[in-house]
């Protein structure tokens, strides 16, 4: 996988941390591919009786006959050839919304920041171990083109699967990207506009209030076993429980499957609805880590009743 200064949908955006300051590198998980709409993008989500399990399987009857839109996720400079295909697939009941989401990888990084022991120092450190990452992005307020860093005031609902910290849970991180061009009050962080060095844009990214999905623990004072994890599986609560999720990796190829209300009664998520539409973005990473970013152009979220238009 490439790299790339960034500028979910969820379906993904992403997590970690970035150095702060102007000119600092993009965060996770959206920032600067594909013209809005560059393709006229558009992901049916047909209403269903029978309900798919979101157990990362993928074969349940009632994706058999899903719409299946496929966007090209990288960096925008990038030919065609050298994106990622990502196959998308999205289904509604009257409460709920689902969606199914596959993508090639070679392998499957299913560990992070795994707590190595080193002989020298006598003590454990950070491995160089990373994740594979999903993020799925929807317009929640103001104006929403997939790009992190272009300058436009407005905030996300961001969905982000990861394989090591919230797939062991079953859940996705719940959270929302907040865009202004004045400092916020709380946590954020300052950087330029893509294409615009004069200008900065504070980014928020805010976790949805309740107990999180993943869970650190610190490193073992006494030596134990060589590797230990970092993180283990949070039980979530509130609005950060909203968000099931659970991927599989098969024969070089991921499969997530993710399922919400349609309205979880929380400000902090966007209310999906039968017959309107939502602008949504992709974005995959390969051992996530925050200079990773390849995302999908902007794709137009539709749930329709019946057959397919």
């Amino acid at each position: 996988m490439s790299y790339m200064r960034w500028g979910l949908v969820v379906v993904v955006l992403a997590t970690v941390a970035c150095s702060s300051g102007p000119g600092a590198e993009a965060p996770d998980p959206a920032a600067s591919a594909g013209t809005p709409a560059e393709r006229g993008s558009r992901l049916e989500s047909r209403r269903v009786a029978t309900t798919p399990v979101v157990d990362g399987d993928g074969r349940d009857h009632a994706w058999a006959s899903a719409h299946e839109l496929t966007v090209h996720v990288g960096e925008v400079y990038l030919e065609e050839s050298g994106k990622t295909p990502v196959r998308l697939k999205s289904v509604h009941t009257d409460t709920h919304v689902f969606f199914l989401i596959r993508w090639p990888d070679t392998t499957a990084d299913t560990t992070h920041k795994t707590w190595v022991w080193d002989e020298v120092s006598g003590r454990y450190g950070v491995g160089g171990d990373r994740e594979d990452v999903l993020a799925l992005a929807l317009e929640l307020a103001g104006p929403f083109d997939a790009k992190m860093l272009s300058g436009v005031e407005a905030v996300w609902d961001v969905w982000q699967w990861k394989a090591a910290r919230t797939d062991p849970a079953g859940y996705a991180m719940d959270k929302t990207h907040s865009y202004t061009a004045a400092n916020p009050s709380g946590k954020a962080k300052e950087f330029e506009v893509r294409g615009d060095p004069a200008r900065t844009m504070w980014i928020a990214r805010p976790e949805d209030a309740g107990d999180s999905p993943q869970r650190s623990q610190p490193a073992p004072e006494a030596r134990g076993a060589d590797r230990v994890p970092q993180y283990v599986p949070g039980v979530p609560s509130g609005s950060a429980a909203d968000v099931r999720a659970k991927g599989r990796w098969v024969e070089g190829q991921w499969t997530v499957e993710l399922s919400r209300r349609l309205n979880t009664g929380h400000p902090d998520d966007a209310v999906l609805s039968p017959g309107s539409a939502r602008k949504m973005a992709v974005a995959v990473f390969d051992r996530a880590e925050h200079i990773h970013h390849r995302v999908s152009e902007v794709i137009e979220l539709l749930l329709v009743d019946g057959a397919r238009r």
